[in-house]
């Protein structure tokens, strides 16, 4: 079961990743991503994130890093 916990944390690490980019080219590009909020979708430009949000392979993520 541990293995299969590590999987799914690298995954999510790789689709934050992932957000991060997009979210970082539409804000540089001025481009508007789609966003479901209040049961619809809504399009805006997102904000820079400063700080993505760390996760360790014991699923802690307010740990501070060793």
């Amino acid at each position: 079961m541990e293995k299969y916990n590590r999987y799914s944390l690298l995954g999510l690490k790789a689709l934050q990743r992932a957000a991060a980019k997009v979210a970082e080219d539409a804000k540089k590009n001025n481009y508007k991503i789609p966003f479901w909020k209040n049961g619809g979708i809504e399009y805006d430009i997102p904000e820079i994130i400063t700080k993505p949000m760390r996760t360790d392979l014991t699923g802690d993520a307010n740990k501070p890093p060793s």
